[in-house]
């Protein structure tokens, strides 16, 4: 069985063919990444993400089933068959995350002319957290609010899980401890985990909130967006476009949201931003440790949390008082354990698979699927 992952991001389409068996066993035939044009309608840009996916050697097989990263699920449980009534249930939570939502949307609904033979499953970035408990998903208003779906839910669930699926290779004997997870990048946040599931994570409702991201602001005084719109007379679509993509490192620095970019400049305000962004990352992993009683073990993954040394070490610098320590040759490196010697903390550099991830998820539901249309009565 070929299981095609479309992983749809903010800036491209990562994509990735696998071979499946019944026992759940999975090979990786190829994958590929697309960046994709965002001033191009989204309708006409899926289409072009697919015809060059399609001229890819990635397409040698026709798929049997397709699963769609969509990153905001709401309060589902787990992956599901994606329908056009399913999209359009979806597309009402894409004011939620308006830089992934409605593209993801917009592929999977292309996808789904171009193979309609297949079966197409949607995974959710959200599912991951929905082992929090109460106490970490509100907020601070009233219940009549979250009931009305004004709550925390989280994202990166994938990301996390195929974080996890590292370490337990890593060092199984950790799976089950005190794990903080950093996944940094365009999007960044971080995980507390406790006996394999998600205790607390810094983003909330929306991929807007917890730590200084590339174009983001992270967790911001509500009072500002307040005093945006009063006394600074600015509109609401000036406000939404400020927050999702002229804030972050693009605003403190002047110059880029982009962490390369800004470890090659000369310019102060350039390395300003990049101390703001490790200070507010290490704030957030000893904010995240607290919530599961210490921490012993410390993962980094995505663009930033697996490719770049210095940014890992300007974080952890500031978390030696944690017993979180690393060995300067090994994090130059990029080796998956990048711990000293002297260390109490294990810190891990994650080469995570998120579409393997998505992959797996899928072929779950269309086991429990097999399952439930071969019970008795059925």
């Amino acid at each position: 069985m070929h299981v095609l992952a479309l992983n749809m991001g903010s800036t491209g389409l990562k994509a990735g063919l696998f071979d499946a068996d019944t026992q759940g066993t999975l090979h990786k035939r190829t994958g590929t990444n697309i960046e994709s044009r965002d001033e191009a309608p989204l309708a006409t840009r899926a289409d072009a993400l697919l015809a060059e996916l399609a001229q890819s050697p990635l397409l040698d097989a026709t798929p049997d089933i397709v699963a769609h990263r969509i990153v905001h699920g709401g309060d589902r449980d787990g992956a599901t068959r994606l329908t056009q009534g399913e999209l359009d249930s979806l597309h009402i939570l894409s004011t939620l995350a308006p830089l992934h939502q409605a593209p993801e949307l917009a592929l999977a609904r292309a996808a789904l002319m171009r193979w309609p033979a297949c079966e197409h499953v949607a995974v959710f970035d959200t599912c991951w957290h929905r082992t929090m408990p109460d106490i970490h998903r509100h907020f601070a208003l009233p219940d009549s609010l979250h009931d009305r779906g004004v709550r925390r839910y989280g994202f990166h669930g994938l990301a996390f899980a195929s974080g996890m699926a590292c370490i337990a290779k890593l060092a199984p004997t950790r799976a089950r401890d005190r794990i903080v997870l950093a996944h940094l990048g365009g999007g960044s946040s971080l995980c507390a985990i406790r006996d394999g599931r998600s205790i607390n994570t810094t983003m909330g409702m929306t991929p807007l909130g917890g730590v200084v991201m590339g174009t983001r602001p992270g967790s911001l005084d509500p009072g500002v967006v307040l005093y945006l719109q009063r006394a600074l007379g600015m509109s609401e679509e000036d406000i939404d476009h400020l927050l999702w993509r002229d804030s972050g490192l693009r605003a403190i620095s002047g110059e880029s949201g982009d962490m390369r970019r800004l470890l090659a400049s000369a310019s102060p305000h350039a390395w300003r931003a990049i101390a703001v962004y490790a200070s507010s990352v290490a704030q957030g992993i000893a904010a995240m440790a607290a919530c599961i009683d210490g921490i012993d073990v410390l993962g980094f993954s995505g663009g930033i949390g697996q490719n770049v040394p210095a940014v890992r070490m300007a974080i952890c610098e500031q978390l030696q008082w944690m017993g979180i320590r690393t060995d300067s040759i090994a994090n130059e490196a990029n080796r998956e354990d990048i711990s000293a010697a002297t260390a109490t903390v294990s810190t891990f550099v994650l080469p995570i698979d998120e579409e393997r991830e998505m992959v797996l998820e899928a072929m779950l539901l269309k086991q429990a699927r097999g399952r439930l249309n071969h019970a008795p009565g059925c």
